[in-house]
């Protein structure tokens, strides 16, 4: 081998060392920042980002009006729901020829999937109701339920894990923009583990506070839907009846979107 061989080999050696060693540190670098970045200093970075403490206490009453594709009947609707944390979610998906109800009230579930009259469910139509209202809790209720949370590292962002009812739901925040931009929830059907994600994008603040405005939802590897925010009402008083089965008031809140 010639001396010219030999030295062109040992500077591509040198070269991967180098390249390998600032992978090295990269790594090192980012798994030391996580593990000194504790649920406390997290849900607080959180509060702030999503707009501080004054402006997400609007979000414990709230109304949102969502324009709905449902991929797999290729079916067009809305999704409306209707907040009131920590503990109560009605929502109703509106298409041409089917409306569906589901409803959280405390520890009672009530659901209606063809226009049949609301009516008490069990598991697992509960558990995939219980995630719906998972997935809306701001990073105030979070808070309220630290000492439920755990905290991971994944591929250099944060992961919030929340038991609660039997249902665990996994928050995914991203480390640079400290926003939540996937929700992923693991129900038990039938003996099976079944994952449900939703993915978040399209942020802006409305009102103070910053959302979503996009949802892009799976049920395990099949896209099922996509969602775009049409208008949200932050603050707004909702009936304690609105939470009830069959309620039928005049002055449905769903109604003044």
């Amino acid at each position: 081998m010639s001396r010219k061989q030999t030295s062109s080999r040992r500077c591509q050696r040198q070269r991967f060392l180098q390249t390998l060693v600032a992978s090295l540190l990269l790594c090192v670098t980012a798994v030391t920042h996580a593990e000194l970045l504790d649920v406390d200093t997290l849900l607080e970075r959180l509060i702030e980002t999503y707009g501080g403490e004054a402006n997400l206490q609007k979000l414990n009453s709230q109304i949102q009006l969502w324009d709905v594709v449902a991929l797999t009947s290729n079916r067009h609707g809305t999704d409306v729901r209707a907040l009131e944390a920590p503990d109560k979610l009605r929502v109703q998906l509106i298409y041409p020829d089917k409306r569906e109800v589901r409803i959280i009230n405390g520890g009672a579930s009530f659901a209606s999937y063809g226009g049949e009259p609301e009516a008490a469910v069990g598991r697992p139509q509960s558990d995939a109701m219980r995630l719906q209202l998972m997935r809306l809790y701001s990073p105030l209720v979070l808070r309220d339920k630290r000492d439920a949370l755990s905290l991971e590292v994944e591929d250099g962002n944060y992961v919030l894990t929340l038991f609660e009812h039997g249902v665990r739901v996994d928050y995914l925040v991203n480390g640079k923009t400290w926003r939540i931009e996937k929700v992923v929830g693991g129900l038990a059907i039938n003996g099976q583990e079944f994952r449900f994600v939703t993915e978040y994008s399209d942020f802006a603040f409305r009102d103070g506070v910053l959302v979503h405005q996009k949802e892009n939802k799976f049920a395990g590897a099949t896209n099922t839907a996509i969602l775009q925010l049409r208008q949200i009402m932050l603050g707004k008083k909702i009936s304690d009846g609105h939470f009830s089965p069959n309620y039928t008031s005049s002055e449905r809140e769903d109604q003044h979107l």
